[in-house]
């Protein structure tokens, strides 16, 4: 008798291994099968070793426990509720009654997030073919008909029958919605009493026109004609850390293995620590920012996962819904998977900074692939009669074929989309913002909201543009930033006209070297008058895949940078390039920026250099230099990019 009661309590642990053994086959066969973007990259890196330990032990460890421990729980609140209906039915059900009943419970409740994050629907092999309106109705019949089924030959009736299984599905969303209600699982504060005095919130590549279309409600001083100084989230950051720009403006994404060898300093994070400014730093997709294994002055670094575990863990959470919603919970910092809260990320780097003086957020969600949320989805016009495939961005020209491109849907526009997302998000944070200024912690601090870079979305045909990248070129879309700042000496309300001065990032790094030295806030005039032109310097990588080059540059080619890139445990990513950084400065391309105008002057591989001349978004023209020149225009970049050197100030 005990080992019957056994085998049947095996019977709903059984259907969780099941059902969690059909969404990772649908994750293998999506990344097996993808065609091109992030989605082959993370594909590819499956097959590394550190990588198949890593996911071994995260699917044995966490994911595959979190799906039994649901199971068994969903089968519990089916147990109880149906013995409500059925007299002794807690003694009497059998063992297929428990798998079939504990899979239709995992389908519904992961029908409720879906119908949250329709988009990911597009994970699932061969149903991603079908339009939402049948597609959803679809899953909804497929879940329900044992449950419906097994309360007609119950012979409870309509009215009996439908109050079961409608009170099967209320308990069982109990499941995917308490986390909303509970407490984040949070990490401690580090304390301290000090008032903040500088505030950085950066949104990974919110391009200048979409993001001051949408702050124009936002308290402070805008700035239209604010320039990066590479489109490299994580160089520029250490650039704004006091880092050398002279060498981080010759890297790519991974850190250089020399960082880890070398371990170059960060000036402005030293002498932040050493005068007790308490210097802290959060980020909600830790792969952006290699700082795993680097021994740095900051107070406090929070990130979801540690460097490159980070991409496993959101691209395995997209196929993991249930997962997904109480990852966002018990992580140490809120993550950036299809569910994460808009707002979470936020709010936590706020709470945990109270107590330092210099605060920093940087956030992800904007990150491609975009999974557009039901609500966002809404602005599209009959989204429901799209399929979830069409909500997948091409990401290289080779998938647009002749035919494609024939029966292309202009809805799914990829560009659209990103700026649906980055309006949801800043809408999501505009509350937080203008509340700073009635925080006593924050309401005297320097409040800066800045993109390290933009986003480009090229065309393949005029009607069809890829999803969205950065880092691979200087041009306005990369390169034109949003800067919004409020604080004391900027506008203390919306709606102010914005400032048309040339602004570099490096205005904003000298502006914290200012306020480091003095005590004094960061002051317009720091931000104002320091680069007439915007620097900009970087080892731009092939755009082969995006677009045809009307002549051969001297470039970083993509399978350079993936051979050298290496995975190493705890989370550590490096690439070892094949030049020295002063080697490959040598190859780099230059922009400068001023007002509304922008040149970049890419290296040809015959010698010499093209200028390209924009205005705005618009390419206004081509014209070639000599080599002389192009070399002139290295060492005035040189010049420009060794000026404020906070090395000077506060030494390595």
């Amino acid at each position: 008798m005990m080992r019957n009661k056994l085998g049947r309590w095996a019977a709903p642990l059984g259907a969780g291994l099941c059902f969690f053994l059909v969404l990772a086959l649908a994750l293998t066969l999506h990344y097996k099968f993808a065609e091109a973007g992030l989605a082959t990259l993370v594909g590819q890196g499956f097959l590394v070793h550190p990588v198949k330990v890593f996911i071994a032990h995260f699917v044995l460890t966490l994911l595959l426990p979190f799906y039994l421990a649901v199971a068994f729980i969903l089968w519990c609140l089916a147990l109880i509720w149906a013995s409500v209906f059925v007299r002794n039915f807690s003694n009497t059900w059998t063992a297929m009654e428990g798998f079939l009943t504990t899979l239709a419970a995992l389908g519904w409740v992961h029908l409720v997030l879906w119908w949250e994050v329709p988009s990911t629907l597009w994970l699932l092999p061969g149903l991603r073919r079908l339009p939402f309106w049948i597609l959803l109705p679809l899953l909804l019949a497929a879940i329900l008909a044992y449950p419906v089924r097994w309360a007609r030959r119950k012979g409870l009736g309509w009215i009996r029958g439908t109050a079961l299984v409608a009170g099967w599905l209320l308990l069982w969303c109990a499941l995917p919605w308490t986390p909303q209600f509970l407490t984040r699982l949070r990490s401690t504060p580090e304390g301290g009493s000090d008032q903040t005095k500088i505030l950085i919130v950066g949104l990974d590549g919110l391009r200048e026109d979409v993001g001051q279309a949408a702050t124009t409600s936002w308290v402070g001083t805008s700035y239209t004609n604010a320039y990066t100084v590479i489109p490299a989230t994580r160089l520029l950051w250490h650039i704004l850390w006091g880092g050398d720009p002279l060498y981080y403006t010759v890297g790519h994404a991974p850190p250089a293995l020399e960082e880890y060898n070398g371990d170059p300093r960060l000036p402005l994070v030293d002498a932040a620590s050493r005068l007790g400014w308490k210097p802290r730093f959060y980020i909600d997709d830790g792969g952006t920012i290699g700082l795993v294994g680097r021994n740095l002055n900051f107070d406090d670094i929070l990130m979801p996962a540690p460097g490159w575990e980070n991409f496993v863990n959101s691209n395995l959470s997209g196929s993991f819904p249930m997962f997904a919603v109480w990852e966002n919970w018990g992580r140490a910092f809120p993550t950036t998977n299809p569910w994460a809260p808009l707002d979470a990320g936020l709010r936590e780097a706020i709470r945990l900074g109270r107590g330092s003086k210099w605060v920093m957020f940087h956030s992800c969600l904007a990150h491609v692939p975009i999974f557009p949320r039901r609500e966002e989805l809404a602005r599209i016009p009959r989204w429901w009669t799209l399929t979830p495939y069409e909500l997948e961005p091409y990401y290289v020209r080779s998938q647009v074929t002749p035919e494609r491109a024939a029966h292309y849907d202009q809805r799914r526009d990829p560009f659209r989309i990103y700026t649906i997302r980055m309006e949801a998000i800043l809408k999501a944070w505009e509350p937080i913002w203008n509340g700073l200024a009635k925080d006593p912690q924050y309401a005297g601090a320097t409040r800066v909201l800045f993109s390290d870079h933009g986003e480009r979305f090229y065309h393949v045909t005029d009607q069809i543009q890829l999803g969205g990248v950065h880092g691979y070129n200087l041009d306005p879309w990369e390169t034109r930033i949003m800067l919004k700042v409020a604080g004391p000496g900027f506008a203390a309300q919306a709606g102010t006209p914005p400032r048309l001065d040339t602004i570099s990032v490096l205005s904003l790094r000298d502006g914290i070297a200012h306020a480091l030295s003095t005590g004094q806030p960061i002051s317009p005039r720091d931000l104002e008058t320091s680069y007439p032109e915007a620097p900009m310097r970087y080892q731009c990588v092939d755009l082969s895949m995006f677009t045809q080059e009307p002549t051969e540059y001297r470039l970083m080619q993509m399978s350079s940078l993936v051979a050298g890139t290496g995975i190493a445990p705890n989370g550590i990513w490096f690439t070892k390039y094949e030049k020295s950084a002063e080697e490959r400065a040598e190859d780099v391309s230059l922009a400068w920026g001023h007002g509304t105008g922008l040149d970049v002057i890419k290296p040809l591989k015959a010698g010499g250099a093209h200028r390209y001349r924009y205005e705005d978004f618009a390419l206004r023209s081509i014209t070639t230099i000599s080599e002389d020149a192009y070399k002139a225009e290295k060492e005035k970049m040189k010049v420009a990019l060794a000026a404020h050197s906070p090395e000077k100030t506060f030494g390595k």
